[in-house]
């Protein structure tokens, strides 16, 4: 779907008013904006040429189209609606907000599949942090106005929450606001419905969802508070629940629709005691435990043994895991999981032992399949079991008798997976190999989680041709997103090697694409970096649109970064990273103040102070007001011109100060001025604003005094100011820093007629005089290089080398150029304002 946004729009996105949390980045640019760009960037990112008809034009290959950016249904809504906002405009029509709203988490729902509510749902079809905070900024805006909530039906409202529990790739920070927003709304709802007098019957009807379960909304809104990490307040809702959830000993048996209450009471204190565990919250978890087996008659089964064994071998707390490991499971028997847990924790506290008698006794306690893959693994892992071990256990589990005569243990695809996992994880792809060739053997067939494996392993031993093999036959038989992380990292691999395979590259992305697959923030970096790397502007512009317009803010930081690495990185050439400079500015509109100095900074020392006020004009035409440059950048930019004099770059960025409002001059922008115009070869101007500060009530710094004396050795007859500043200095009883000194001497060594009275000053340098510092290289050098004759200079020099010889040798190892005003020697004045 091509976006329809403009490029103004978006940028707007980005303001916020007092206090407000950080606007989306998810900036979206349209076809015709990135067109702008390019035609704005280097000729080496111009792809227009001059139009020329011949004969064989017709078989020219026509121009390459950019793709346009994969912007989910119903998000632009959501972005134009924020982008409103912020400039306290008047928001769309109703009636269309409502239908990008829902049309929006249609979309997601569809994308993802539908969501089950437990310990395990998948990503794919979740919402980011600024998707949520898009989806609560405008759900928030429809509930308050006229007609509240009755866009939203019931059902709405639910997909809303299925969508908003998925938890994201990267941050959550909104999507529990969002919950709490709509969870909320529903619950105003039903206790309305209740405060006018329906029945429970009647309100499962209004509900009019498919379970008729009133508390499928308070189990979405429990699953987010210990999925979000807010727990703690998860304790204290269960708890409210419940007090009005029936008991035997008031009401007798449990009717079995009573029955089925308690049932997902107990089920929702699961996810509780496993968002405690997962926040690290241990006395809450202990506390919350005892307390549900003291009034609930919660027994001790394996999902709440699988929290607290997990919880404690994740820490390494031996004696706690090894005490709610061996405490009996009041019926049913322990998760492959928590055994899983279990061997790795032994493992990496020396445990083996303990381990090994455990192990024991699950062979002997007739475990299931499932449990006996886990012996395998312990096999591989602890006791570096090879295939023709594991092969021999395959006939032990196979003579284990069953329920079912009829019905053999038998290893399946699981099995030799959870081999080839465990075999990669103690790095060993050769052993992996085996691993896989033994199921074939076997007969058993490799699945896509197989193949997932094969993938992962052989990215890790380096072995690309390998890969490349497995991803081909991947590819042939997936058919959901199951394969996108590893694909990710195998892109990741190819970007990283010495000799990215472009094709390859190109080849990978293209399928990903087809199957409108988001790509990881990360696996966009690397591909931004070889395609700068390789020239192929187009690929960088295609994948920055598809992918970064679904990222979220810290997700498109992650992007923007390796731009912003790219660009200040020296070993580049110029033509290069201002190309890339390009992109950033077109792609990234919500790139800080802070990173665009660093940016600014990064040309001036490449000596482009032209490139560098560019990068300060597009900061301070910025359509944010935040993001537009206040009066220490400004001296940033003048400073950078006073190293790396251009005096057109100067007037432009002067005309903006005169024209910004927003910018009160000081003393340190009057210094700025001052020696951005002594550096350009207009040190007149530069001396009035000398006058400036003179006249303003802040008054001049010491940085000041060491400007106006470089500007008084630039300027005709700068000598004369110079001598007057210099008596108020010393009527002033002022302490006087030795680069204001120096640059006294060079003022007024550049009127060729005080070179007696320069030696002496330097005579009394040498002597002290209560200065604190005397002659240095510094002196020396500035005395001489501004001395306009030659026969001056060379006067100078002979009586520099009789009187301080050893300072004058340090001068010379400086080296010396060849100006048009004469020599002069290396050494760097750099003043700051």
């Amino acid at each position: 779907m091509r976006s329809q946004l403009t490029r103004n729009a978006h940028r707007r996105l980005l303001a916020g008013g007092p206090g407000a949390p950080p606007c989306p980045a998810s900036v979206l640019s349209s076809y015709h904006a990135r067109a702008r760009c390019l035609a704005a960037s280097t000729p080496s990112l111009t792809f227009t040429t001059p139009p020329r008809r011949t004969f064989f034009g017709v078989f020219k290959k026509p121009a390459r189209e950019l793709k346009a950016p994969d912007v989910p249904p119903g998000y632009e809504v959501l972005l134009q609606f924020r982008a409103l906002e912020v400039e306290d405009a008047r928001p769309p029509e109703r009636e269309g907000l409502v239908t990008g709203f829902k049309e929006f988490f249609h979309h997601m729902r569809k994308r993802g599949g539908a969501a089950k509510i437990g310990r395990r749902i998948s990503v794919p079809g979740s919402i980011n942090s600024t998707q949520a905070f898009l989806a609560v900024r405008l759900l928030r805006h429809l509930l308050s106005t006229e007609g509240g909530g009755d866009s939203f039906t019931f059902a709405d409202l639910k997909l809303i929450l299925e969508i908003a529990v998925r938890p994201p790739r990267g941050k959550a920070d909104n999507h529990l606001e969002l919950v709490r927003l709509v969870y909320g709304e529903t619950k105003r709802r039903i206790d309305h419905m209740r405060t006018i007098g329906l029945s429970e019957e009647e309100i499962t009807q209004a509900i009019g969802i498919s379970d008729r379960d009133q508390t499928t909304f308070f189990t979405y809104f429990i699953t987010a508070l210990t999925r979000f990490g807010a727990s703690q307040e998860a304790v204290e809702r269960m708890n409210d629940y419940q007090e009005n959830l029936p008991k035997p000993s008031r009401v007798g048996p449990y009717t079995d629709d009573g029955f089925k209450v308690i049932q997902k009471a107990n089920w929702m204190w699961m996810q509780v005691l496993r968002g405690l565990a997962n926040e690290g919250l241990e006395d809450e978890l202990i506390r919350s435990f005892s307390k549900l087996v003291k009034e609930n008659g919660v027994k001790y089964l394996a999902g709440v043994h699988e929290i607290l064994t997990t919880f404690y071998a994740e820490r390494n707390r031996v004696e706690e895991t090894k005490k709610w490991f061996s405490k009996p499971l009041f019926a049913g028997s322990i998760n492959p999981e928590t055994y899983m847990a279990v061997v790795r924790f032994a493992l990496r506290n020396n445990e083996q032992e303990w381990l090994e008698s455990v192990m024991e006794g699950v062979v002997n306690s007739k475990p299931t399949k499932q449990v006996w893959d886990v012996v395998f693994q312990w096999a591989v892992l602890a006791k570096g079991k090879g295939v023709e071990d594991i092969n021999g256990m395959f006939k032990v589990m196979g003579s284990q008798k069953t329920e079912d005569p009829s019905r053999k243990l038998e290893p399946d695809g699981d099995t030799i997976n959870s081999l080839i996992s465990a075999a990669a994880e103690i790095n060993n792809p050769y052993l992996a190999e085996r691993f896989a060739m033994l199921g074939r053997e076997l007969r058993i067939p490799p699945t896509i989680q197989t193949m997932l494996i094969q993938l992962d392993y052989r990215l890790d031993a380096g072995d690309m041709s390998g890969a490349a093999e497995v991803y081909g036959k991947l590819q042939k038989v997936v058919q959901g997103d199951e394969d996108v992380p590893v694909v990710n990292k195998y892109l990741r691999t190819l970007c990283a090697s010495s000799q990215p395979p472009l094709e390859r590259i190109i080849s990978v992305t293209a399928d990903l694409e087809h199957r409108h697959i988001t790509l990881e923030p990360e696996t966009t970096r690397s591909l931004c970096g070889v395609f700068l790397r390789f020239d192929q502007q187009f690929e960088v512009i295609d994948t920055l649109s598809l992918h970064t317009v679904s990222y979220s803010l810290e997700e498109r930081a992650i992007v923007r970064q390796a731009m912003m690495d790219y660009i200040t990185d020296r070993k580049i050439s110029t033509a290069r990273v201002w190309d890339c400079y390009q992109l950033l500015k077109q792609f990234f509109p919500e790139t800080s103040t802070e990173e665009r100095v660093r940016l600014m900074d990064s040309f001036f020392d490449r000596k482009r102070p032209d490139m560098a006020c560019y990068i300060f004009g597009h900061m301070r035409g910025h359509g944010n007001p935040a993001q537009r440059p206040n009066s220490d950048i400004y001296v940033k930019c003048f400073e950078g011109i006073g190293r790396f004099p251009d005096a057109e770059s100067l007037r432009m960025v002067h005309n903006m100060l005169k024209m910004d409002t927003t910018v009160e001059m000081n003393t340190k922008l009057y210094n700025g001025l001052m020696l951005a115009y002594a550096a350009c070869g207009d040190p007149i101007d530069a001396l009035g604003f000398w006058r400036d500060i003179t006249n303003s009530r802040e008054g001049p710094s010491y940085n000041s005094l060491a400007i106006v004396m470089w500007a008084c050795e630039l300027a005709p007859r700068g000598e004369e100011t110079a001598r007057e500043i210099w008596k108020k200095m010393v009527r002033m009883d002022l302490e006087i820093p030795k680069v204001v000194f120096d640059g006294y001497l060079g003022a007024l060594a550049a009127s060729g007629k005080a070179q007696e009275e320069v030696k002496k000053l330097i005579g009394e340098m040498e002597r002290g005089l209560g200065l604190g510092y005397g002659v240095g290289v510094e002196t020396l050098g500035v005395t001489f290089n501004a001395i306009p004759t030659m026969e001056g200079k060379n006067a100078f020099a002979d009586w520099a080398k009789v009187e301080h010889p050893e300072v004058w040798g340090e001068l010379e190892k400086t080296g010396r150029r060849e100006t048009i005003d004469g020599p002069k020697y290396n050494i760097e004045r750099r003043f700051e304002a």
